[in-house]
């Protein structure tokens, strides 16, 4: 496994502990810090990332239907970013290289830009 994919999926797994301690910690207090979104609050146009914060939450809440109906995107990555950090996980348990193929790449993040930018432009022209 190359250097870099592992320090990525370790920041990664870190930030999702961080993201699930503070959720333990504040439950749903949490939105309350986040202050409201500069383009919606300013121009009345959602961001690529509206929604994204009541997506995590409904999401650790349980909630997978809600969380997927606040940002489809977001909760797509969640899953997809837990499927890949448990198969980190597992390779470096068992010391092989399974499913490495699942592992993001330079073509994973212009894809992922991509449909955010369309998400975006579909949801503040419907």
């Amino acid at each position: 496994m190359k250097k870099e994919i592992k320090q990525m999926l370790l920041l990664e797994l870190g930030i999702l502990l961080l993201v699930l301690i503070l959720f333990m910690v504040w439950k749903l207090n949490i939105i309350r810090l986040i202050p409201p979104c500069f383009l919606y609050k300013t121009f009345g146009i959602l961001c690529p990332a509206c929604g994204g914060t009541r997506c995590v939450t409904n999401f650790m809440l349980g909630n997978f239907q809600e969380s997927f109906f606040y940002h489809p995107i977001f909760f797509m990555t969640i899953v997809y970013l837990i499927i890949v950090n448990f198969i980190y996980l597992l390779n470096v348990i068992t010391k092989k290289e399974i499913a490495v193929n699942l592992y993001p790449k330079a073509k994973f993040w212009i894809f992922f830009s991509v449909i955010l930018v369309v998400f975006f432009l579909v949801r503040n022209i419907t």
